[in-house]
């Protein structure tokens, strides 16, 4: 009897493994994966905002140096013309006009 009753014992821990313990345990694993998964998603989206906003940073300093050069050509233009217009006059020798 005592075979007799091991052997039930044995088969409800079986079942128990195979039909309770093995079911909760790979529940838990996909939803680890699952989370694991989100995150992942998670830490992809944050890089590609954090890419996108790098790009966009890059993009407007580089219009303002753009901007900053043209300006100062422009400054370098009008301060050329002013020590030309000023030479010229200068050249001409007039005479001042005295009222």
């Amino acid at each position: 009897m005592t075979i007799e009753r091991s052997l039930k014992v044995t088969n409800r821990r079986v079942n128990a493994l195979e039909f309770v313990v093995l079911p909760k345990i790979e529940g838990t694993i996909k939803w680890i994966e699952g989370e694991l998964d989100e995150l992942d998603r998670e830490d992809f989206y944050r890089l590609k905002c954090v890419q996108d906003k790098k790009k966009e940073a890059k993009e407007k300093e580089e219009e303002e140096q753009k901007a900053r050069k043209g300006g100062n050509d422009e400054e370098k233009d009008e301060d050329e013309k002013d020590i030309l217009a000023e030479e010229n006059f200068a050249e001409e020798g007039e005479e001042d006009i005295i009222f």
